[in-house]
């Protein structure tokens, strides 16, 4: 993580976190083959991408509700469209914020227009934990007196 200090305060933005390998579906592709490449990849989002434009977003939880319904469904039919995005330099607590307050797994980061990464809630935990991590390594000293 290359987070930037401001005032003495680490802010680690979107840049620092996102996931740079992206796999990406059109609004054509079946559910079916959604499934798969999330199962192959162990990912639980997709970004759906249109004549090169992110259109929507298509979650595990998209595709289970799909496959209970019936087999074949476009993925088009049961994304989330025009979903919200972030920017690389938005910071994290921002992002998060977002995606608690609105239940969000993953948000897709988009710079220019174009689709550069997601960041998701693990991408965030593992933030999280290693600024907690460097945070005690930097405060906390060892007793080696053994004083109790």
């Amino acid at each position: 993580m290359s987070a930037v200090e401001e005032g003495g305060l680490i802010v680690i933005t979107m840049r620092d976190v996102m996931t740079h390998r992206l796999v990406t579906i059109g609004p054509e592709t079946s559910c079916d083959e959604a499934r798969r490449l999330m199962d192959e990849h162990r990912i639980r989002h997709l970004p759906v991408v249109a004549e090169g434009r992110l259109v929507g977003m298509l979650s595990d939880r998209d595709v289970r509700s799909a496959a209970a319904r019936a087999s074949g469904i476009a993925v088009g039919k049961v994304m989330t469209p025009d979903p919200v995005m972030v920017a690389p330099k938005t910071r994290v607590e921002h992002a998060a914020r977002a995606m608690l307050a609105r239940r969000f797994g993953a948000l897709p980061v988009v710079d220019d227009g174009a689709l550069v990464g997601i960041v998701t809630y693990t991408d965030l935990l593992e933030a999280l934990v290693q600024v907690i991590e460097t945070a005690t390594q930097e405060r906390i000293a060892v007793d080696f007196a053994g004083d109790r």
